[in-house]
């Protein structure tokens, strides 16, 4: 490209002036996109937050249904923690982050359910064995007791009769005082409950120095090992039911730690948030300012371009418009010669050539 013709010298002016302001909207164009970014990940982070609201209360709902649970164990209390407690895993789950604080959440989360499992395990254990194992081998001792008074009255040992009965009643006791304590589970029902037993285990110590026949102390031996299999069954339950305690006390301790890290991590995010907001706008600041430095630029820059194009074809125009007018006078001495390459440069030196 000649840039010593007006063609060329346009031509390079108009390159110039539309990288200028192509690299003004290009700069304009990319603090755009650098702000839109910028925006989302505030935006994100705003979200973040407010969900981690949503989890703290999620987790505390959870931890209220947890505490209805270990008082009336009832399957839709049960439900309502597992509902819960996944939305909080389900959040954490599908965060993708090494933060420390996040995996220490996740990991004292999946011990908060895993004790909440073992207690629910325990109680089923516990349902199982009172309604089931407790209930029927009390069917089957109250049976055998029946049984032993019948073979006594045949064998007309009145004493032990007696012992029956007063055993069946002891029973019945065990029974009415078990109930009570598998509802409240208190340490005072309980031991009403192993007083009836150790009451029981007196009648039937008193009973076998009454036995007078093989039979009899077979079927004593029998209601022996019954009352026994009974007392074991009772302790088994009482093991399910104060196996709780500890766990309980372990998943309280775990619901101050979780509340306090969820708390924490939403703190955390808040910090982030707030630094976020003002460097945005530092930022978007700074891009304005170049943006517009830049558009300046470019606009003075085309400004003395076009001056110059301008300049540069009228000044040898006026010039050689002043020696036409001094030829036209008759001055035929006019020299048109021109240093200038460009076509009106050319065209002077052209006229030139034929006034010789």
């Amino acid at each position: 490209m000649n840039f010593k013709s007006i063609r060329g010298r346009i031509i390079v002016i108009i390159v110039v002036i539309f990288v200028l302001f192509g690299a003004a909207i290009s700069f304009n164009i990319f603090s755009l996109v650098r702000s839109n970014d910028g925006l989302g990940s505030y935006r994100d982070l705003s979200e973040v937050t407010n969900q981690i609201a949503e989890i703290e209360n999620d987790f505390f709902e959870a931890a209220l249904a947890f505490k209805d649970y270990v008082i009336n164990y009832d399957e839709q209390t049960k439900e309502t923690f597992t509902q819960n407690i996944n939305a909080v895993q389900s959040f954490f789950t599908g965060e993708t982050t090494d933060s420390t604080l996040v995996q220490n959440i996740i990991t004292k989360i999946e011990d908060y359910e895993n004790n909440f499992n073992q207690i629910v395990q325990l109680n089923e254990e516990k349902n199982r064995l009172a309604s089931q194992d407790f209930k029927d081998i009390s069917n089957e001792l109250r049976q055998l007791i029946t049984d032993f008074k019948t073979l006594a009255q045949k064998n007309n040992v009145s004493t032990l009769v007696f012992y029956a009965d007063s055993s069946m009643n002891i029973l019945d006791n065990i029974d009415h005082l078990a109930s009570m304590y598998f509802s409240s589970k208190s340490l005072g029902d309980k031991n009403n409950v192993l007083n009836a037993f150790n009451e029981l285990d007196s009648q039937l110590l008193i009973m076998q120095y009454g036995l007078t026949s093989d039979e009899l102390t077979e079927m004593f031996n029998e209601m022996k090992d019954m009352a026994e299999q009974f007392r074991n069954t009772f302790n088994q339950i009482v093991t399910a039911i104060e196996s709780q305690q500890p766990i309980i006390g372990q998943m309280e301790q775990a619901r101050v730690e979780i509340l306090n890290l969820l708390e924490e991590q939403r703190m955390e995010l808040k910090v982030q948030q707030d630094t976020l907001g003002p460097s945005l706008i530092e930022e978007n600041n700074r891009a304005i300012t170049l943006t517009a430095i830049l558009t300046v630029v470019a606009f003075v820059v085309s400004i003395i371009m076009v001056i110059y194009l301008i300049r540069s074809i009228t000044k040898p125009l006026l010039e050689f418009k002043n020696k036409i007018n001094q030829f036209k006078e008759g001055d035929l001495t006019v020299n048109f010669e021109s240093k200038s390459k460009d076509e009106i440069g050319q065209m002077a030196n052209a006229l030139s050539e034929m006034s010789k």
